[in-house]
Parts: C-alpha cells; sequence; structure tokens
C-alpha cells in the first residue's frame, strides 16, 4: 500500500503545530506565573527603596534608589522567594523565551541583596549564552549597576559603552538612563549626567521622577553658572504639582538662580518665602539662603545677622548649624579678619559636626590654631592690665575697683532679672539687609502666651544664649542681641560670681605690686608676643602682623631670653633683614641663629641627624621588643658620645633606661624610669615614661610572692644603699640621707619607692660599692639610738634588690645581710 506524499505532510504540520503550541504554553504559564510573580516580589523591594529613601537635595539629587540592605524588611526571605520562583520557572519551562530574562532577574535579585560577587556571575552569564536581545540588555543594565556598587566604575562604563551601541527596548529605557545618570553621577561626570538628564526628560512620564529630573537638571546648569536656564528647569519643576518637600527645595535653588537679579527683587522674592505660613519650619533654611546670597553680594555684615536668625530658628537640625556657624566663622576669618570671633564660631560649629566628617580635621585644626592665637592675645591683655593697675595712686585704685565691683553686680542683678522674666515674642519674620533694617512685631497675646508656655513645657525657663559647645542644647536668640556676648562657658560665669564676692581689698591685694610678680607676668607676656608673632606668620599668613608684633616685642623687651629668636625672625621676614642679621652676628655670636646665618645648611645637617636618630631609634625598639637588652644598652652607649646634644637623642635614653630595667627586674625599672624622669625634658617622652612608670608601679602593687625569698651573695653591676620607712617617718630619714650626702659632699639623687601599703624606702645608687659603704656608716653615725632602734637601712646589690621588691620582704635580707 503507497502513502500518498500529502499524508506525510499533514503528520509533519500536525507535529509542527503541537510544537509551537507546546512552546505558546510554555512561554503564557511561565510569564503569567513564576516570573510575574517573581517581578513583583522584586518591585516591591525597589519600591520599598525609593520610599525609604532620604534625598539630599544640597547635593545632586538621586533619581533612583541607593541599594541599601537595611531599608528592606524581610529582604533575605523576599530575594530567596523571587529567587526560587524564577529557579522553577528554569527548570519546569526550559524551552521558554522566559528562561534568560529569569536569569537576568535573579542575578538582579543578588544585586539588590548586595550579593555583588554572585549577582556579576549570573548577569555575565546570561549575558555570553543568550540571543534573546531582551535578556542581554536587561543583564546588561543590571551589571552597569552592580559594577557601580563594586565601585568599578571602569568597567560600568565599558558596559555602558556597548548598551549605547544597542536599540534599548521600550520597557527598558526608563531604567537604562536612571542607572546611567546613577553612574555618571558616582564618577562626577557632570556632562555625561546631563546628557542623560535630558534623554530622561523626553521619555519620562511619572510626575514624581520627571520633576526630579527638571530638579537635576537645574541644579547642574547652577553649578555651571547658566542662572537663567537653571531658572527655568526649577519653575517647570514648581509647575509640575511636586511634593511639599521637592516644592520648598526648588524654590530655595530658583532663589539661587536670581544671581543676576536687583537685590530688590530677591529680598522680596525671600520676604515671600517668609511669610508663607506653609514654611513656619523652615525659617531656619531660608535665612541660612538668604546669608548665602549676601556672602555672594560680599555684604558681610548681613549675612552674619542672617546666619545668626538661622541659628535662632533653628530646632534640631545639626548640619544646618554647622553651615551656619561655619559660615560666620568664615566671614570672620577671610573677609573681617576678627579671629577671637571666628574662633568662637569655629568651635560652635565643630560642636555640630561629627568627627567621621571629611572636614573635621581641617577645621579643627584651624580651631586650634586660633585658640592658640586667642589665648596669647588675651595674656598679653590682662597682664598688661593687671601690671598697669599697680601704677595708679592707691585711692585712684581703690575707687576704680569700687566701681568696677559695683557695675559687674549690676550686671548680675540684670541677667537674674532677665533670666526669671524673659519671654520668649513670636514675630513677624523680616530679612537683614542694609537698605531694609527690618523690625519686630508683636502677634497677638494668645500666641504669645502659648508659645511661651510650650516653650516652657519643654525647656524649661532657661535664659536666651547661644550654644558654644554642648550640642544637644538649641540657641534662641533675637536679632537686637549680640550673640558675642553670650558666647561664654558656665564657667565664666562662675568665675565673675566669686570675684564679686571679693571686696576692693582682698581685689587690691591680689593685684601684682611685687617686682618679682610683674616679672613672671612679663615672662608669660614675652613667649604669648613671640607665639602670636609666629601664629600670625606661619599658620594665618598675616606676614604684617607677625612684623609688627616681634617689632612690638623687641621694643619692650630688649633683655627677653627670645630677643636673639625674634631678631632672626624678622631677619627672615622683614625687608631691612641686613640690619637684623648683622644684630645676631654681632651679639649672638653663641646661638643657633648665628649658625643658621654663617652656614645656611646647618638646619639641613641638622634634620638629617634627626633623620638618622629616627632611623636607629626603630631599629633599637625592635631590639628591646625581641628582648636583646644588652645590645640596646651598648648601642645607646656608643651613640651617647656622638649625639647626646641632639634633642631627639632622649627618646632613644628612654630605650637605655628600658633595657636596663627589663635586665634587672621591676624595681630596676622604676628605679631606671624615674632616674631618666628626673632629667627628661621633652613632654612627650615625659609623657611615655611616666605611664609606664605607672604601670609598673600598678603590677607591684598587684604582684603577690609565695614563700620566703632567697638571697645570695652575687656580683653586681650596681648597688644600692636602701633606707627602710613607715608612714611617719618619711620625712625625716629622708632629711638625715640629704645631710649625710651634703656632708660627705656626695650629689647623687634620692628616689623615694613604696614596697607595700604600709613600707617605704628610698633608695640611691652608685657603681662603686664602697662608696655607698662610707655613706651608710655616717648616715648611721648620724641616727640617735632611738632611730637606730625603728630604722633599717642597708647596702645592696641590684639582684637582691629586686628579689626584696619583688617579695616585699625586707626582714628576710635584713637577716641575711646580718649575718
Amino acid at each position: 500500500m503507497q502513502i500518498k506524499p500529502s499524508y506525510f505532510f499533514i503528520i509533519i504540520l500536525l507535529y509542527s503545530c503541537n510544537s509551537v503550541i507546546n512552546t505558546l504554553y510554555d512561554d503564557t504559564t511561565a510569564r503569567y506565573n513564576a516570573y510575574f510573580i517573581a517581578n513583583e516580589v522584586i518591585s516591591e523591594i525597589e519600591k520599598e527603596l525609593i520610599e525609604t529613601a532620604e534625598y539630599n537635595y544640597d547635593s545632586l539629587i538621586n533619581l533612583t534608589y541607593e541599594i541599601d540592605t537595611n531599608r528592606v524588611s524581610g529582604l533575605k526571605e523576599k530575594k530567596d522567594n523571587s529567587i526560587q520562583k524564577l529557579s522553577i520557572l528554569i527548570q519546569r519551562h526550559p524551552d521558554s523565551k522566559y528562561v534568560y530574562p529569569s536569569y537576568a532577574l535573579i542575578g538582579k535579585s543578588r544585586l539588590l541583596a548586595m550579593d555583588i560577587g554572585q549577582a556579576i556571575t549570573t548577569l555575565k552569564y546570561v549575558n555570553s549564552k543568550t540571543n534573546n536581545a531582551t535578556a542581554q540588555q536587561m543583564s546588561l543594565i543590571y551589571l552597569m549597576r552592580a559594577y557601580t556598587e563594586k565601585k568599578d566604575y571602569s568597567a560600568a562604563l565599558e558596559v555602558n559603552e556597548f548598551l549605547k551601541k544597542l536599540s534599548i527596548e521600550k520597557d527598558l529605557a526608563i531604567e537604562y538612563y536612571l542607572n546611567t545618570h546613577y553612574l555618571h553621577k558616582k564618577t562626577n561626570n557632570l556632562t555625561e549626567t546631563l546628557n542623560t538628564l535630558f534623554e530622561l526628560e523626553k521619555i519620562v512620564k511619572n510626575r514624581r521622577l520627571i520633576n526630579k529630573v527638571f530638579f537635576a537638571i537645574g541644579q547642574i546648569y547652577l553649578i555651571q553658572n547658566e542662572y537663567d536656564i537653571a531658572a527655568l528647569y526649577f519653575q517647570k519643576c514648581l509647575k509640575n504639582n511636586p511634593t511639599f518637600d521637592m516644592e520648598f527645595n526648588a524654590k530655595i535653588f530658583y532663589s539661587k538662580s536670581l544671581f543676576n537679579s536687583s537685590s530688590e527683587d530677591v529680598n522680596k522674592y525671600f520676604g515671600k518665602l517668609l511669610k508663607d505660613k506653609k514654611n513656619i519650619d523652615k525659617l531656619d533654611r531660608i535665612y541660612y539662603e538668604i546669608g548665602l546670597f549676601n556672602i555672594k553680594r560680599e555684604k558681610y555684615n548681613n549675612a552674619i545677622n542672617n546666619f545668626k536668625l538661622s541659628v535662632a530658628e533653628n530646632k534640631s537640625k545639626r548640619e544646618l548649624l554647622y553651615n551656619s556657624f561655619k559660615n560666620i566663622a568664615d566671614i570672620y576669618y577671610d573677609n573681617l579678619i576678627e579671629y577671637k570671633l571666628s574662633k568662637l564660631y569655629y568651635d560652635s560649629a565643630l560642636a555640630n559636626i561629627n568627627r567621621e566628617n571629611k572636614d573635621y580635621s581641617l577645621l579643627k585644626e584651624k580651631s586650634d590654631v586660633l585658640t592658640d592665637l586667642v589665648n596669647n592675645l588675651d595674656i598679653i591683655e590682662r597682664n598688661d592690665s593687671l601690671i598697669h593697675l599697680t601704677s595708679i595712686p592707691e585711692d585712684e585704685l581703690l575707687k576704680i575697683i569700687e566701681v568696677n565691683i559695683e557695675n559687674n553686680e549690676k550686671k548680675q542683678r540684670e541677667k537674674r532679672v532677665k533670666k526669671e522674666s524673659q519671654n520668649f515674642l513670636l514675630s513677624e519674620p523680616t530679612i537683614i539687609d542694609n537698605n531694609n533694617k527690618g523690625s519686630w512685631y508683636f502677634n497677638n497675646p494668645s500666641m504669645v502666651s502659648s508659645g511661651r508656655n510650650e516653650f516652657q513645657r519643654k525647656w524649661g525657663n532657661r535664659e536666651l544664649a547661644d550654644n558654644w559647645r554642648i550640642s544637644s542644647k538649641i540657641s534662641f536668640t533675637s536679632i537686637n542681641d549680640n550673640i558675642e556676648e553670650v558666647v561664654q562657658d558656665s564657667s565664666d560665669e562662675e568665675s565673675v560670681e566669686k570675684e564679686n564676692e571679693m571686696n576692693a581689698e582682698d581685689l587690691m591685694s591680689s593685684l601684682p605690686f611685687s617686682d618679682e610678680d610683674k616679672n613672671k607676668l612679663n615672662k608669660e607676656t614675652e613667649k604669648a608676643f613671640v607665639a602670636i608673632g609666629k601664629i600670625y606668620v606661619q599658620k594665618l599668613d598675616e606676614k604684617l602682623k607677625g612684623i609688627n608684633t616681634f617689632k612690638i616685642f623687641i621694643e619692650r623687651f630688649s633683655n627677653s631670653e627670645y630677643y636673639a629668636e625674634v631678631i632672626y625672625q624678622l631677619y627672615l621676614i622683614d625687608e631691612e633683614n641686613e640690619k637684623y642679621k648683622n644684630i645676631i652676628l654681632n651679639n649672638f655670636k653663641e646661638t643657633i641663629f648665628y649658625k643658621l646665618i654663617v652656614n645656611p645648611d646647618f638646619e639641613v645637617d641638622e634634620f638629617r641627624e634627626y633623620n638618622l636618630l629616627r632611623n636607629l631609634y626603630g631599629v633599637l625598639y625592635d631590639k628591646l621588643k625581641n628582648e636583646e637588652n644588652n645590645h640596646v644598652i651598648n648601642k645607646v652607649d656608643s651613640l651617647q658620645k656622638i649625639y647626646s646634644k641632639n634633642p631627639f637623642f632622649e627618646n632613644i635614653n628612654l630605650l637605655k633606661s628600658i633595657a636596663l630595667g627589663k635586665k634587672g627586674g621591676n624595681f630596676s625599672l622604676q628605679f631606671e624610669l624615674k632616674k631618666y624622669l628626673n632629667s627628661a625634658k621633652d613632654r612627650s617622652t615625659i609623657d611615655f615614661a611616666s605611664s609606664l612608670l605607672n604601670s609598673a608601679e600598678t603590677v607591684h602593687d598587684d604582684f603577690i610572692f609565695s614563700g620566703l625569698p632567697h638571697f645570695k651573695n652575687n656580683k653586681d653591676d650596681k648597688y644600692f644603699f636602701i633606707i627602710i620607712k613607715t608612714e611617719n617617718q618619711t620625712d625625716n630619714f629622708s632629711i638625715k640621707l640629704e645631710n649625710t650626702l651634703k656632708e660627705l659632699d656626695k650629689k647623687i639623687p634620692i628616689y623615694s619607692f613604696r614596697l607595700n601599703d604600709t613600707t617605704y624606702f628610698d633608695a640611691i645608687s652608685d657603681n662603686n660599692l664602697n662608696s655607698l659603704k662610707e655613706i651608710e656608716e655616717k648616715f648611721n653615725l648620724n641616727l640617735d639610738t632611738k632611730e637606730i632602734k625603728v630604722n633599717a637601712n642597708f647596702v645592696v646589690g641590684e639582684k637582691n634588690m629586686n628579689l626584696i621588691f619583688k617579695s616585699k620582704n625586707f626582714n628576710e635580707f635584713v637577716k641575711f645581710y646580718n649575718r
């Protein structure tokens, strides 16, 4: 039987139809079941990230979300759920066109959970395997974002360059441009960021998103000083029914675009913002922007007044407080050159900034410089005033003091009255400007009463005072109050009160009438002048002020120990440098300043020596850690002959003291550290040695020795004469030992130690055993019969002394010593 060809055709057709139907079934089931559900879960994560996002309008605004795993509730479960659904789809419908898009969504799920490594691996797999255009574009868009989150910006930009060559599908276009904008914003590429915003402007229909696009474009044009175009985009945003937060910030940024407008128009615009009842909680920001605008117009006093108003209106915004205080400080520092006021406002700025902030170190350094300057200026002013008072006839001086006391008491009474009856009056917001002084108007009594009661309920009945050092306290002030007057610590107020309690005679007696007291104050003043001159020249770049300070110094203090140094400073910076050079060469040949002029490389040579010693210090420190104590001791002894006069050598000497102590024991360590501290001059090494000594003393106090010590007849390199004392005997025997050393004409330092809770001892050391025996004999001859009975003293070698110290038992050694 012969089968007709037409039957074969029908069989093939039926088979093909069945295959198409199966594929359609796979695609439909995949699309509307697992793929749809998984996509909804991912959308839910993205929605939560968008809704919880905090927008910082003062930097370029974000259009899309920042990935933050802490902001999504149940993120792990949601990620696992989406991946599970997509994995089921891939297993059950392997022929579906949604297989590779599902892989791409798995990559995105991992990306949203910040599992960046796995996300990149998955997305690369999709891109390398699929011919599906949708899946490929999805994987590349998510891969670009993954590289951006990883901060591998070169890889992200490479992916973006590839995507630019593709015709992005309509459904993916917005997501593509949002992630592209995110990448260019991270890399600070304003040109590409702006180009991406223009693309989004063409296709975005969502009102909230397009308003962000308008706002972002306006921000970039502001940065580029294209004020008119910036204004146009902020107006577009405002006309498109933005959220309240977006509306307020768009109005603020629109004000920034009015740079080319007249002051009258700008003040009019800000006036509307201030009077708008919707902005009642935003007055701090409005006044702040007015301040910034005045800085641009170089109206610095107006700017300061408006920044103060911003502070007064600020309830809890630390960043805005910080910026207000910092701007005031910068104006006083850079423009008005009022360093005392600048220092106060930098202190306030620092109180409202976290130490982690990138500007903290720079601001702290500037504040410290100004603190140093102000402290020294205050020293000069105070000391000169005190000395001047002593030159006034006594009867006149008494009257001046009495008037001063009376004025201080009056001020204190006024403060107390003000504190007890202080009212906070609600007022009409006004702009502070030279051409518009502004005024304060009383609102109706019910609002005054309500506001006062609410304030007192929350804050108590407190005085108007700016907060300068405590970040949690909020400042309230009126534009008519001088903020500088209340910039004081509570400790200052206490000192004023104590001063008021003193009568005129007490104050008179505290003045420096004696030459000794005047000389002491003048020494302080000399030092302050030198410090101020250096600060002006070296840290504030105020060369003329530095020169004037140094010249006042040499007129006033020609016999000062700092005179040669100041002359040398003038030689370096003044036009009459030859004059000052000759003074050094003729009168100060023994000073370092003479050497610096004669040999300009002197400091270079000294610097090389300093670096050499620093390197040697590092080597010796490592040896000390490795318990190579003898090597350290011998090396320091050899270096002593060459470098002992170098100030840094004090650090190396400390290593020797530690090595000697470690070699001998806790007593030896304490003895060597006390000996070192007796002659040390460098503050840092003194602090370090003191901390080591405190630690050694603590270890000794806490140590418990079991059993009895066993002493031996040792040969030691070092011996000690020890005098045991109780608490009641400490002074008597110490004085007798001092007298004994004087009688024998021996200049040996005495060091005191604590053996236990009730027993102390004095120790002196000498490498010559016979010398100590002589001291012992003479000391005992000077004791009376009663003292001999109660006192124990002996000469002991270093090894046995460390054992006495360790065991806290000198009686066993006395038995051994007397045998």
